[in-house]
């Protein structure tokens, strides 16, 4: 509730983030499958600050997004359902007081502008990023670190590089801007990342962890979820069901931060063949150096009017 998402979105990807307050991203079948029916549950999540309860789910940050930059892009639409898939649908309110009531609830306690832990000592963090490999989550990481260090709390950019990998999969971070959660896109069922989740996969700190669920988050409730998803079939209705509960116990145990989609711009010659994923027909993630494009090959159409 420190982190003002205006300011990371505008600071990582000028503006134009898509939003996400769900440990999955905005794109593909996800709005319509996960979004959408989630927005009543997210505006009543209640938080207790320990001092007072409150509702911290917020659904202006896409309208004002939009104002923020429409004057470098003002062809922008101002329809709220066309903002909402394109900037996303709510984020977390920044909410500085609130913020230090859950603090002072953990036992955190302010000298000055300096937070302490409970044993007295300063609070500190380091906010691991790749770098300029990846420039957009590293932008987004310094502009969290800044935010997090000007309310009280010291927070440092640690550049990994070509070691992020290794240091994000054997645990050797404090926090990170990382991927762990990653979907196929034009289908509800999260298996593609959420099966890696499952507690047996998890190894201790300073040995490899499999992808995705390097925050190590370990929950009973969520291995009978997984559990749940192996035993059906993949088109069934039972899918979206145990996606949404998955997203319910993200937000209240909030074993990460999600943020944003990792936006992608992916240029399509239609010289010889049409049909390419598009905003209009989102069926798969446009990413073709990813493993969704076996998905787009068998999609594609020849184009009639290609030259002979």
């Amino acid at each position: 509730m420190l982190i003002d998402i205006r300011a990371v979105a505008l600071g990582s990807y000028r503006g134009a983030a898509n939003l996400s307050a769900l440990a999955v991203p905005p794109t593909g079948s996800a709005p319509e499958d996960y979004f959408v029916p989630m927005q009543d549950w997210l505006t009543n999540f209640e938080l207790n600050t320990g001092t007072r309860t409150i509702k911290p789910y917020d659904t202006s940050p896409a309208g004002q997004l939009a104002n923020m930059v429409r004057g470098q892009w003002p062809d922008i639409p101002t329809d709220e359902a066309q903002l909402q898939r394109m900037f996303g649908f709510g984020w977390w309110k920044q909410d500085v007081q609130a913020a230090t009531e859950l603090l002072q609830k953990a036992g955190f306690t302010k000298n000055g502008n300096q937070w302490l832990k409970p044993d007295g000592t300063p609070f500190e963090v380091r906010v691991q990023v790749e770098g300029d490999a990846i420039p957009t989550p590293a932008r987004a990481g310094t502009a969290i670190a800044q935010q997090w260090s000007r309310a009280g709390i010291k927070a440092t950019v640690d550049v990994a590089g070509p070691t992020n990998g290794q240091r994000s999969g054997t645990g050797d971070f404090e926090t990170a801007i990382n991927w762990t959660v990653e979907t196929q896109g034009g289908h509800p069922d999260l298996s593609f990342f959420l099966d890696s989740y499952r507690s047996d996969f998890i190894r201790p700190l300073g040995e490899p962890q499999p992808p995705r669920n390097t925050q190590r988050w370990e929950d009973p409730r969520l291995d009978a979820l997984i559990d749940r998803n192996r035993s059906i079939a993949f088109d069934s209705p039972e899918i979206v069901e145990i996606g949404l509960d998955f997203l319910k116990l993200a937000v209240e145990e909030m074993p990460m931060i999600p943020l944003m989609a990792y936006n992608k711009f992916a240029p399509f010659d239609t010289t010889y063949w049409t049909n390419y994923p598009s905003a209009e027909n989102p069926y798969a993630a446009s990413g073709p150096n990813w493993s969704n494009l076996r998905y787009m090959v068998v999609s594609l159409k020849a184009n009639p009017d290609a030259p002979k």
